[in-house]
Order: structure tokens, then C-alpha cells, then sequence
């Protein structure tokens, strides 16, 4: 639900009362499970994103609960009904839901592709089967691990009651952590059976472009959609064998482009994550030129979508080592870069197919990948 006054203020938060979406008329924030809040602001043509710090997100809290409370009186008795329950809320009772998620998760909240914002998150498995890329952080400190069937049970059902009523703002189910469909078929039936029984929504996963192409038929694909599997997304990054190699991504580009056509084959629409920056300046055209080539290849559609985001150099991977020998592109050129790999995209999949590309190509920046 989404309070708005005068055009310029609006507050969405779902029906147990938790943040959304706020919009003070300058940006817009939106809060996480975990309770991270992001500040989105357009300058120019730019995007911006930024994570708050604590004092910042208390403030941004508490001011959309105050213009919930001072709009209270002017609403009619439905929507009074449901944003009566939200009026206590404040930045403190945030934190103590926070807590609780987290311990769903086992400590550590996953994060979600684009377009995948606001799902219901389960956890098939926990961590990444292969977690050897160079440039990653996310799952560094966890154990890879399957649930048990028993164990999955429980899980949802903790979920459900974590969400209450306000589950009804949950639109799909996005099933993790890092390549859930690679846990053995069976298993994998089952648990989306599941799934489907208690959420009876649209299901979406990653999809690990290194393993997954072994383990894994059209046959076996066709399965997943037939038991709710709508779309999965591929962290290609780049196109580029010597991006990859640095990556420790240990694939042939011809291995990518098999695993996207085997998936879009079993009816499974796919969404495809590329970084600005990969590869840094050394690797500049080879990035744009390879990864253009390697997307005209895939059988991409309407269904499907690329997403592009600037690459971060955090300093506490390996990669970061090596970015003293490629150089690191500052925002603006990731930014230019962007529009060269949107542009070089188009032209080389409608040179190599003799038709326009249908999917399209979004902007999307990895600090907002926060459950």
C-alpha cells in the first residue's frame, strides 16, 4: 500500500508495516530486509545509489513513519484498517525484524538479482558450490550446503510467518542461494513442488554459468519449468576470455552461450548480468567487443533481459590485487562504457541474427542487489 501527498511525498510499506519505498520529493529510499537503506537519486543522465549509514537510515525512517502518522485522520476507514498496525513502527522495530530474517538465513541475508526486489526468498541451499571467482565477496564465509527436504519444510514455514500480511507484496519466489538449480534433479523437483504448494507464485534462481552446463539438460530445464520455473539469471560479467580468466570464472565463452540456448530451449526465460569495468582498462575494447559478440549468440527474446552495472573494486578481494596492472575505471568511464557495450550489443546481435534485439538493456547497479 502507498500513501502520497501533494504529488511529491510517497510511502509504501506493506500490510505488517514494514518500509518499502519512500520518496521525500529529492530521492527516493528504499530499505531492505536486513534493514539497509539505499538512497536513489537521477543527476543528469545518471543514476546514483548510495547506502546510508545508520544515523542516515534512522532519519529516513522515522521522517516516513511521522508523515504516515500525520496523514492518518485524512484517509478513508479501509486503508485506516490497514496502516493501523504500522503506526507504532520506527527505525528500532525495524532493526528487531532485521534480526529476525537474518536468523532465517542463518546470519547472513542473500541478495537478489535485478527485478527481484521484493520476492520471497528460500534457501534451497546455502552458499556457492564453486565460490572461486576473484572479484566476489558475497559468499566467502559460508559453507556450501543443501537442505534436507525436512529441513526445506521448516524453512518456508518460518518464511511465511516471518511475512504475516505482509506477504501479500511478495510477487514471486526467488530460490538460492548462489545456483540452486544445480542441487540433484530430484531433490530440486521436489523442493519447487514445494514451493509452489505454499507460495503459488512464479519461481526464479541464479544459475551458475561455470558448473551448470555439465550437470544440467534442456531435458533436465524443461523439468524445472513444468514445476514453476520462470526465469533464471546468468553472471556472465564479460564476454572476454582474458576478463574471464582473471575472474577465475573457468568457462569457454562457447559454454556460456550453450547453457543460455539449452535454457531458453526448456521454455525458461533468462536474464543476463554484465559489469562496466570489467577487466579495467587493459581490457577495455576486448570487454565491449567480446561481450557484444558473445550476446549476439544467445537465443535472447522478449522474455529475457541484460542487465549492465559498474563493476566495484572492493579492496578485500583478490581481484583487487591485480587491479594495479589493469587499471580501475572511474564512474564516469563505467558510465561510458555502459552506453558503448548497450550500443555495441544491439548492433552485433542484429548483424549476427538479421533481427533487432528484443530484450532489453537496463542499467542496474550491484549495491542494490540487498534483500
Amino acid at each position: 500500500m502507498s500513501i502520497e501527498k501533494d504529488n511529491r511525498i510517497v510511502f509504501t510499506l506493506d500490510l505488517s508495516g514494514r518500509f518499502i519505498f519512500y520518496t521525500d520529493g529529492n530521492a527516493t529510499y528504499r530499505r531492505s530486509l536486513e534493514n539497509k537503506f539505499l538512497r536513489i537519486k537521477h543527476i543528469a543522465s545518471r543514476r546514483i545509489v548510495e547506502q546510508l549509514s545508520e544515523d542516515e537510515s534512522r532519519e529516513i525512517a522515522e521522517a516516513a513513519y511521522s508523515f504516515l502518522r500525520s496523514t492518518y485522520d485524512d484517509l478513508p476507514q479501509d486503508l485506516k484498517d490497514s496502516v493501523s498496525e504500522a503506526l507504532g513502527m520506527n527505525y528500532d522495530k525495524l532493526s528487531m525484524d532485521a534480526a529476525k530474517i537474518r536468523d532465517i538465513y542463518g546470519g547472513e541475508v542473500p541478495i537478489v538479482p535485478p527485478d527481484q526486489y521484493f520476492p520471497v526468498y528460500v534457501q534451497a541451499e546455502s552458499g556457492c558450490s564453486w565460490n572461486r571467482c576473484t572479484f566476489c565477496r558475497l559468499y566467502k564465509d559460508r559453507t556450501y550446503g543443501v537442505r534436507t527436504l525436512e529441513d526445506f519444510a521448516i524453512h518456508l514455514h518460518k518464511i511465511k510467518d516471518f511475512f504475516g500480511k505482509g506477504l501479500s507484496a511478495r510477487k514471486s519466489v526467488f530460490i538460492g542461494d548462489a545456483n540452486a538449480v544445480n542441487i540433484d534433479q530430484k531433490l530440486l523437483l521436489q523442493m519447487l513442488d514445494m514451493v509452489m504448494e505454499e507460495f503459488n507464485l512464479p519461481i526464479f534462481s541464479f544459475v551458475d554459468a561455470i558448473t551448470t552446463q555439465k550437470r544440467k539438460s534442456e531435458m533436465q530445464f524443461q523439468e524445472m519449468h513444468d514445476h514453476g520455473l520462470k526465469r533464471v539469471y546468468i553472471g556472465l560479467e564479460s564476454g572476454d576470455p582474458n576478463v574471464l580468466r582473471i575472474f577465475n570464472k573457468l568457462m569457454n565463452v562457447s559454454e556460456a552461450i550453450n547453457l543460455v540456448n539449452k535454457i531458453k530451449g526448456s521454455g525458461i526465460n533468462v536474464g543476463i548480468i554484465l559489469m562496466a569495468g570489467a577487466g579495467g582498462k587493459k581490457y577495455y575494447k576486448g570487454h565491449v567487443e567480446n561481450t557484444a559478440s558473445v550476446i549476439s549468440q544467445m537465443d535472447l527474446g522478449k522474455g529475457d533481459i541484460i542487465y549492465i552495472s559498474p563493476m566495484y573494486e572492493y579492496e578485500d578481494t583478490e581481484y583487487y590485487s591485480m587491479t594495479k596492472d589493469l587499471g580501475i575505471l572511474g564512474a564516469e568511464e563505467k558510465e561510458k562504457q555502459i552506453q558503448e557495450l548497450k550500443a555495441r550489443i544491439r548492433e552485433e546481435f542484429q548483424d549476427f541474427n538479421g533481427r533487432a534485439l528484443e530484450a532489453p538493456i537496463a542499467p542496474y547497479d550491484l549495491m542494490e542487489a540487498v534483500y
